[in-house]
């Protein structure tokens, strides 16, 4: 889902020289750090006042919170009782230009369920479920009704029905089917151009037409037409560009929902995308207002802080403004400040600290073992799925093969790290899973950064017969990790030799590298650790000159620029702007509604 809400990493060019310059050489610190306790948990308070204390943050930016001590809480108290209050706090004490990082600590809930559906939501998800309904009903006949078009002489093989495609299932399949049905008809109506007279030709062009158009509306015939001479080129380029408007003034309807914007949603996209849209649309509006997805760890959704619910889409996932590869848009949206946010948290309240202790012996003494990376031998096909990280982790040994003194270990097969002593004194780890079942093969070394490219890993830290990564990680002694609250899908993981490869620079810590290369926020993940750990500060060992860092590089010809030194606009301010530009964008979709549905005076006469 493309959105336009992405923070663009070419501000840099609207910073004075000499604030460039100094960003360049700024180190994310403690003065840009507040830290959230429960107050309701006496170990949560302490493990805030532990980490304040060894950090060197004033008392003042440990901001307690009337929290609940379960887990997981509700959507609603999650606005209530956090979010609302952490604004008027960080507000009140004028703290909201320098706080770039939220810190959650043991006690604080570590998931959000998704929100109920209020009345309005309840009937447009009826509402959506019939026109679903009524698409799939008629796009079902389209395929026996496209077969009537130019049928095939009875000395000819009839096109053959398309087979399965084994990737595809429900709606998918639907459109599949049609799809190919309306294909296999422009063949067969080709073929028949130089058996058939005139008229019967013409006659069934206006039969397909007229059955593309109730598919897949006027953005069927643009796929379709040849456009050959002159004018008919004039008048495919005058349909696209009404498509692209339509396509932009749904979006806008949709964005604001109320019944008479959804009407005139539905009527455009009838219009433009026919039945193939309604279906894309109420499919879309069901998951929307039923909150499908709708969960998320609650440090994910923290990110957002500053950002007003009508403003992202709390179903499913947001694309992170911060990640390297939306740095190419820097519109309205963009200015609403994102927060970095880390969790210290682990099976008990000692434990959590440990997480602070460890990071800072480490930085004083440096990151000392082995590297251990799992990877299966799945070759990339094209797509970011399990063979561009399965990938990434092979490219992330070969840097630490090249770059480091790290011994390397690279499990390349099927085989896991899964017996004891597999793994002995392990500096770094990434790989992939036995689905939460952690194998105790690992003996980690103070400083230790890791983490399990697997499903729900994260679901649960205080259970004590929980088996996932997270929790036995930590138990274990792991100074950093990071994993999901439910179903990520891959992609949502930081890349392994990308997130590596940044802290391995020494140029950021460990909040940043993670935050420029997490792909999407209000979502599942979570991150272990203090935020401001960075092993190899002063002592980097990759270089811009390296290639998987070179990927990195943003516009500006530099590699990412460390979040915090982005101009910060004022939260209230940028939420007014971006309301405004909603209103008028919106205010432009319903005149372009208005426009199109007018009848034309050869219509009135």
């Amino acid at each position: 889902m493309t959105r336009s809400s992405r923070f663009s990493i070419c501000l840099l060019v609207c910073m004075s020289v000499s604030t460039a310059v100094s960003s360049a050489l700024a180190e994310l610190t403690a003065d840009h750090v507040a830290i959230l306790a429960n107050r309701n948990s006496p170990d949560s308070l302490a493990v805030a006042r532990h980490y304040a204390e060894r950090r060197g943050i004033p008392a003042e930016r440990i901001l307690q919170l009337d929290l609940p001590i379960h887990e997981t809480m509700s959507r609603n108290a999650y606005e209530e009782r956090l979010v609302g209050p952490v604004r008027a706090v960080v507000e009140a004490k004028g703290l909201a230009p320098t706080i770039s990082v939220l810190i959650t600590t043991y006690g604080v809930p570590l998931r959000i369920d998704a929100p109920r559906p209020n009345e309005s939501e309840r009937r447009w998800v009826k509402d959506a479920a019939e026109r679903q309904r009524f698409a799939r009903g008629y796009l079902a006949q389209i395929p026996e009704w496209a077969a009537r078009v130019a049928p095939a002489p009875s000395s000819e093989d009839p096109s053959s029905p398309p087979s399965k495609p084994k990737t595809l299932e429900g709606d998918g399949l639907l459109l599949e089917q049609v799809n190919h049905a309306i294909s296999a008809a422009i063949g067969r109506l080709k073929q028949a151009e130089s058996r058939e007279a005139r008229g019967t030709i013409q006659q069934w062009n206006q039969q397909l037409a007229r059955i593309m158009i109730q598919a897949g509306g006027t953005a069927a015939l643009v796929r379709n037409i040849e456009s050959g001479d002159l004018q008919t080129k004039t008048n495919v380029l005058k349909l696209r560009e009404q498509v692209l408007s339509a396509q932009t003034a749904i979006r806008s309807l949709t964005e604001v929902p109320s019944d008479t914007n959804r009407k005139q949603a539905y009527q455009l996209t009838d219009r433009v995308f026919g039945l193939e849209g309604i279906l894309r649309l109420a499919t879309a509006e069901t998951d929307t207002y039923n909150y499908k997805d709708g969960d998320a760890s609650l440090d994910s959704e923290l990110s957002l802080l500053w950002w007003d619910r009508g403003q992202y889409p709390v179903a499913g996932r947001f694309p992170n403004p911060l990640f390297y590869g939306n740095g190419s848009i820097g519109d309205s949206s963009s200015r609403v400040p994102v927060i970095m946010v880390s969790r210290l948290d682990a099976p008990t309240p000692q434990l959590a600290m440990n997480l602070v202790e460890r990071a800072i012996e480490t930085e004083q003494r440096g990151l000392t073992g082995n590297a251990y990376i799992d990877s299966r031998g799945i070759q990339p096909d094209g797509t970011v799925g399990y063979g561009y990280y399965d990938q990434g982790l092979r490219d992330l040994a070969d840097l630490l093969r090249t770059r480091s003194t790290y011994p390397v270990v690279l499990e390349d097969t099927e085989r896991r790290f899964s017996q004891r002593g597999d793994a002995p004194e392990v500096a770094i780890y990434a790989g992939w899973y036995k689905l939460r079942s952690y194998e105790d093969a690992f003996t980690f070394n103070p400083g230790a950064i890791g983490y399990h490219i697997a499903s729900g890993e994260a679901v649960s830290i205080h259970d004590p017969t929980e088996a996932g990564w997270c929790k036995n990680a930590l138990e274990r002694g792991i100074t950093v990790t990071l994993g999901p609250t439910g179903e990520p899908y891959v992609d949502a993981f930081p890349l392994p030799n990308e997130f590596f490869a940044l802290l391995l620079t020494g140029r950021y810590a460990l909040a940043e590298a993670y935050a420029l290369t997490t792909r999407y926020v209000s979502w599942r993940m979570v991150l272990f650790g203090d935020p401001l750990y960075n092993p190899w500060r002063r002592r980097g060992i990759v270089d811009e000159t390296e290639t998987v860092v070179k990927r990195l590089r943003g516009r500006t010809g530099a590699i990412p620029i460390a979040p915090f030194t982005l101009p910060f606009d004022d939260p209230l301010k940028s939420r007014k702007e971006l309301k405004r530009q909603r209103e008028t964008a919106l205010h432009q979709a319903q005149l372009f509604f208005d426009q199109s549905t007018r009848p034309s005076k050869k219509q009135t006469r």
